[in-house]
């Protein structure tokens, strides 16, 4: 599990066993028994347990929807007993870890010099002149002490017949970056409960209700983001500008420049343009809130006629409303970066709404020594989305928050609307047996049929077989109060996906085509890409074998697992020529395949007062591609605008691999640049000098180009591993997190290479700049004649990393003062998260990653 940024409220990526497809590789999330979209709806106090389903046997119950791993939450429920209230609680604040290391204004005014005088043109900078500024933009950007607080009140209690819990929730989140302008806060109220009616029956309901209020900006990017542009604004440019004499000239006088709350002036720079810009005034110009009200919950109710006979229906929503509002002042923040004819406001409507309906009847009989369970049913899910958005200009209000459509003046409206529907049937079947607890069986068998999916192809069957034996229960195990448990276990599996969105199977129309008639232009519609009615489910192919163990009396637990894991069938949309004239259809174009290695190791003691537990574990895994079905055996990946592709996929090669040219160091003189010659004594690099990189010519065909492009590294970790440990003696209590990963590679693409005076880091002070200073960053220079600038592994880092998660220290108070406080349990807490990473990877963070292609901006 990783984070894509540091924006509050912002799903993490998670990959169950690696990345088995190109297209969507999240999870299942069930959440009591209910499959959900999201979970940030959910209050993390209210969650009793998290299994994750990794083999295809467990998670083949869930077929067509288990190809990357399920992962199944259960909330807290009612114990019997005396109702009882909980609070929980705390407040913390945030902080950046660390700062990228910038030049500051001296630095950067020589670099500049340097860069022009390299292309021949005339040094911008007297480097006898004393700055006026030198702003760090880092320090300035990031907030301190940003807050984060949680509030939660539990009640729960029950008796013989009826149990329940129910929660209230409050948590708020403020970004590190952005402040009030990315922020997070979500309210939370659950109820659960169930009843026993009678010794036949029993119903009960897992019920929440969610009120978020998210506040977002844009973040890791590349183009357009505030910390982007702090990492590339020059630092001679005022935070504020002060200048009475430069206030009094254009664009001061003349635009709609930006300023704070307090009426301040945000600088503008002289030097960079484009995207690159004043962060803090890029900030002001913001405005934008989703409010999201979503119910989740089920009911459910179990008749039992005969011992061990069970029915179960339950029936389950997810419905949620989505309220987006957006508001564009009026603002200048450099050249290309402005909007100074008329205000904008726009305003969404979306409603998401999710239902399920599963049967299921059950039947469990022990027998003498052997035991068995059968279950089968049905589930029926249908979805349903619709949305509704209008647009406007020229609002006569400057306050966000109390901007509404019905101001605009402007004479044109827009509007759009549009919705989604898919459905999936399956059927499914579960046999469990097993002999004296040495020896177990179980079988699964789903079928599913999917909306999503053409006639031709609307059903698939997802099967799957699993074995395991107790060895330490046979009477020839020998009795050793070293081993005490040993069970070895192994399985087969068919899961599916069909993550692909609605309608792929048939040509959908688009009413948005131009077309010229005469001199005129005019709408009309046509098919938006070719159909193809023969798509079928991605399907994921799983062989598992594992053994656990059990040593001194169940203090030492241990277990091991191995895994193919082959997914075919992977569903793409295929390049064709463009004077068709519409996308090309989607289709089963390939595999992939990941086989690994998990290892967990655990000991656990208790002495007296003294309690101690300690754990650690370990995966590997290795991704490659097998099979990709069209001609050039590639799938093209992600691109970085300044450069082109970025990443890859390829048959032999890990999924979204890098991809760019291979280098061999520095020219350090002239000579070097003429004896880097093809077979026919040719230079490859003619338009090279001293301090530009030698490329490798990786195909040998006598040119460099894009052909010799190839693996420059792999974005998916080795190795991911974990240590955990906890120790309580007596009231104090101790536990500690850690995380890492070893074997993965980042693109660091954060510099703007494109510009002139855009700032650069402090690796710039170790460029080539003469014959034996360096022989891997080179010469800094405005024309780039040699495009040293392309994709290449220049841009490579190690991103292994190892990261303490959390480290948190306790105290509860005495029984004596607790009864006197009028509590049962009272217990105080400090704790810490991300409190140290050590890792080679010279940006922010190496755990801020996406995919697809990996590159960090905070």
């Amino acid at each position: 599990m990783t984070s894509q940024s540091g924006q509050p409220g912002e799903e993490p990526t998670v990959r169950i066993r690696g990345i088995g497809t190109t297209g969507n590789a999240r999870p299942l999330y069930i959440v009591d028994g209910l499959p959900v979209s999201g979970i940030d709806y959910l209050n993390p106090g209210d969650i009793e347990s998290i299994d994750v389903l990794k083999d295809a046997a467990s998670a083949a119950i869930y077929g067509a929807r288990a190809a990357n791993g399920v992962v199944l939450i259960t909330t807290r429920s009612g114990k019997k007993g005396k109702a009882t209230v909980t609070y929980s609680g705390y407040y913390g604040i945030q902080n950046a870890v660390r700062n990228v290391n910038m030049l500051h204004a001296e630095q950067y005014r020589s670099l500049m010099n340097e860069g022009a005088r390299n292309a021949g043109l005339s040094e911008p900078f007297d480097l006898n002149e004393i700055p006026a500024h030198d702003t760090d933009w880092q320090d300035a950007l990031f907030v301190k002490n940003a807050p984060m607080s949680n509030h939660q009140v539990t009640i729960s209690g029950g008796n013989d017949k009826s149990t329940y819990a129910s929660s209230l929730a409050y948590f708020s989140q403020e970004g590190i970056i952005g402040g009030e302008k990315s922020k997070f806060d979500r309210i939370t109220a659950r109820f659960n409960s169930n009843h026993q009616v009678s010794k036949m029956f029993r119903f009960g309901n897992n019920l929440a209700y969610s009120h978020i209020i998210r506040r977002g900006i844009g973040s890791n990017q590349s183009f357009n983001g505030a910390f982007s542009s702090a990492l590339n604004l020059d630092p001679l440019t005022p935070l504020f500008e002060t200048d009475p004499n430069i206030l009094s000239q254009a664009p001061f006088s003349t635009e709609p420049v930006v300023t704070d709350a307090s009426g301040r002036v945000y600088g503008i720079s002289n030097y960079v343009g484009a995207e690159v810009v004043n962060p803090l005034a890029l900030l002001e110009t913001q405005h934008s809130e989703t409010r999201k009200d979503e119910l989740v919950g089920n009911i459910f109710g179990e008749f039992e006629p005969i011992a061990g006979l069970k029915l179960m229906s339950s029936f389950g929503v997810d419905l949620a409303y989505l309220l987006n509002d957006g508001f564009r002042p009026l603002f200048y923040l450099n050249g290309a970066q402005l909007n100074v004819d008329k205000t904008t406001v726009n305003k969404s409507i979306a409603r998401f709404f999710t239902w399920q309906w599963e049967n299921t009847l059950s039947y469990g009989k022990r027998i003498n020594d052997h035991n068995f369970n059968v279950l089968v049913g049905t589930t029926a899910t249908e979805f349903k989305y619709e949305d509704l958005s209008g647009f406007n200009a020229d609002v006569p209000v400057s306050d966000p928050n109390n901007v509404y459509l019905n101001l605009a003046t402007d004479t044109t409206w827009t509007a759009y609307g549009g919705a989604a529907h898919s459905a999936l049937f399956s059927m499914f079947g579960r046999i469990n047996y097993d002999f004296k607890d040495r020896y177990s069986v179980t079988a699964i068998l789903r079928r599913d049929g999917s909306s999503k999916f053409g006639a031709n192809n609307r059903y698939g069957i997802f099967p799957s077989f699993g074995v395991a034996w107790v060895a330490s229960e046979e009477p020839f195990f020998p009795q050793s109060r070293q081993m005490d448990f040993l069970k070895f276990r192994a399985s087969w599996g068919i899961n599916g996906n069909q993550e692909i969105g609605n309608y792929q199977f048939v040509s959908t129309i688009d009413n948005t085509r131009g077309y010229t008639i005469g001199s005129g232009r005019a709408l009309g519609s046509s098919p938006l890409f070719i159909e193809n009615a023969d798509i079928r489910w991605e399907e994921s192919k799983q062989i598992d074998v594992g053994v656990d163990a059990g040593f001194f009396q169940g203090r030492l637990s241990a277990s091991a697992d191995y895994y193919i894991k082959t997914t075919s069938g992977l569903l793409e949309r295929i390049p064709i020529p463009a004077h068709v004239g519409n996308d090309g259809p989607v289709a089963n174009v390939g595999s992939v395949e990941n086989k690994g290695i998990e290892l967990a190791l655990n000991w656990r003691n208790t002495a007296k007062n003294f309690k101690y537990s300690v754990g650690i574990n370990g995966a590997y895994n290795k991704n490659r591609m097998t099979k990709i079905g069209n001609e050039e055996q590639v799938l093209p990946g992600a691109t970085w605008a300044i450069a082109g592709q970025v990443t890859r996929s390829e048959v032999g090669q890990p999924i979204a691999y890098f991809w760019g040219f291979q280098t061999a160091g520095i020219f350090q003189n002239e000579g070097e640049v003429f004896s880097h010659i093809n077979s026919d004594g040719q230079v490859l690099q003619p338009n090279a000098v001293p301090g530009d990189v030698r490329f490798v010519d990786v195909n040998g065909d006598g040119v460099i180009n894009a052909d010799d492009r190839t693996f420059i590294g792999n974005p998916t970790p080795d190795w991911t591993f974990g240590f955990n440990a906890s120790i309580e003696f007596k009231r104090f209590d101790f536990s500690v997190f850690i995380q890492g990963t070893q074997g993965n590679e980042v693109f660091n693409g954060m510099q703007r290479q494109d510009l002139r005076f855009t700032n650069r880091t402090t690796a710039a002070l170790d460029r080539w700049n003469g014959e034996g200073t360096s022989d891997k960053t080179p010469r800094y220079t405005w024309i780039d004649v040699n495009n040293n600038a392309r994709v290449s592994d220049l841009y490579i880092e190690d991103g292994s990393h190892l990261r303490l998660k959390n480290i948190q220290i306790g105290y509860t108070l005495p029984s004596g003062m607790m009864s006197r406080l009028g509590g049962s349990s009272w217990r105080f807490y400090i704790s810490a998260e991300n409190l140290l990473t050590l890792t080679k990877y010279t940006g922010a963070d190496p755990e801020i990653r996406r995919p697809e292609f990996v590159r960090h901006w905070y």
